[in-house]
Formats: C-alpha cells, sequence, structure tokens
C-alpha cells in the first residue's frame, strides 16, 4: 500500500516537473508568444502538447522506479531466504481460525524458529516455545467444484472436420471438475499457568498446503504427549 501511494506522489510529481520544464524550454525558444513558434494551432496546442510530454516522461519516469522497486525486491526476498535458511527458519502463510486473542480469520504469518513458533495476526506477535508444545495435527477439507468449460479452438477444430454440426459440438460447454484443497494446523500447548489450550490455523490459500507443511516441520521438534488410561 505505502509502495501504490509512494508510486502516485512519484508520478504526479513527476508530471508537475516535467511539464514545467518544457514549458520553459518552449518559452524560451518563444513557443507561447504571438509571433513564436510555427505550431499549428497556435498557444493552445503548444500547451496541450506540453502536458502530453510531461505525461508520457512522468510514465517513463514511474515505470523506471517500478523496475528498481521489482528489482530491490527480488534480492531483497533472496537475502531473506537465504538468512532463513541459515538461520533454520520458515515461513506460512496462513489464516487464523480461532483459540487465539486475536479476530477470527484474519491473516496470520507463521514464522518457525528452532526454538519458537511466532504467529503475527491483526498487529499482535503470539510467541509460542517449542517446548510448550503438546502436540500437532493437520485436516483436509477436500471439495470438489464442477464448473462449465467452452473451447473456441474445440469449435474451430469441430468445423474443420465435421463443418457446422462439429463446430456446434466441439463448441459445446463441457462439465468439468476442480479439487479444492484446504488444510487445518491444529496446535495445542501449554499456556504460562500451566493451561492446555490450542489454535487453529488454516491454508491461505487452497491447495498451498501451507498448514501441512507446517504440522509437519514442527512435528519432529515437539515431544508429543500421549495420555495413558487404565482399563
Amino acid at each position: 500500500m505505502e509502495k501504490k501511494k509512494a508510486g502516485c506522489g512519484t508520478f504526479i510529481l513527476s508530471w508537475v516537473i516535467a511539464t514545467v520544464l518544457m514549458a520553459v524550454a518552449l518559452a524560451e525558444e518563444g513557443a507561447f508568444t504571438a509571433e513564436g513558434g510555427e505550431w499549428p494551432g497556435g498557444r493552445t496546442a503548444v500547451a496541450i502538447s506540453v502536458v502530453l510530454g510531461g505525461f508520457i516522461m512522468a510514465c517513463l519516469i514511474v515505470l523506471v522506479r517500478m523496475v528498481k522497486w521489482t528489482i530491490e525486491g527480488s534480492i531483497a526476498e533472496k537475502q531473506r531466504r537465504k538468512k532463513d535458511e541459515q538461520e533454520g527458519i520458515s515461513r506460512y502463510s496462513t489464516i487464523h481460525v480461532g483459540g487465539l486473542a486475536a479476530p477470527e480469520n484474519c491473516r496470520a504469518d507463521v514464522v518457525l524458529s528452532p526454538i519458537a513458533l511466532t504467529v503475527n495476526c491483526a498487529g499482535s506477535e503470539y510467541v509460542l516455545k517449542i517446548e510448550k508444545i503438546r502436540s500437532v495435527n493437520s485436516q483436509l477439507d477436500v471439495n470438489e467444484v464442477q464448473y462449465l468449460e467452452s473451447s473456441a479452438a474445440r469449435g474451430v477444430i469441430g468445423a474443420v472436420l465435421f463443418g457446422t454440426s462439429g463446430a456446434v459440438i466441439g463448441s459445446a460447454p463441457r462439465t468439468k471438475t476442480k479439487i479444492k484443497i484446504k488444510g487445518y494446523a491444529i496446535i495445542s500447548y501449554e499456556d504460562a499457568q500451566g493451561e492446555h489450550k490450542a489454535f487453529l490455523l488454516r491454508d491461505a490459500v487452497e491447495n498451498s498446503k501451507n498448514c501441512s507443511r507446517l504440522v509437519d516441520d514442527l512435528r519432529p521438534r515437539i515431544n508429543q504427549q500421549i495420555n495413558r488410561v487404565e482399563l
């Protein structure tokens, strides 16, 4: 959001500066005087050309800035990943479903380090030491969604092979099935007062398997407690 605002500000400022510079340059050449220049349309055409020229220059400046930001962001992301790998840190994009003192269904960025699990959600940071985690489990919610798909390419091929009837049959919508998988992570822990609690996370993006990866990465680091019941 901040970069979008900065981009708009840069564009407007660049447009104003470029327009002023072009106006000054043309004024020195006499384009705005009654007898200066040979521009068709006179002063109005000169003014419009200055504004459009400034707009084009501003677009070029913003484009260069965006390319620069993209490259810098890519380099920073690579450096962060390299540092995370060296420090044994993993990151997961999830949604908080419940269990923490945070709004439900809010974005939760999870950071797993060798000593703690950190959940950043709604401006708050929840830090849970690995030694306090008692169990982790994952669940999958699988849904099959049917949708219609039509293809103009199949219609063209059908027309070539079988004429008009082939075109109709080839381009007719077909029912397809898409599988959507939502993963959940259930993390049970012991709080500062010694009480057993749990919170629930789910994948921020369907089919991403972030919660499954979180559970798989976290399980070997904790000592799963089993409640033994004598019969």
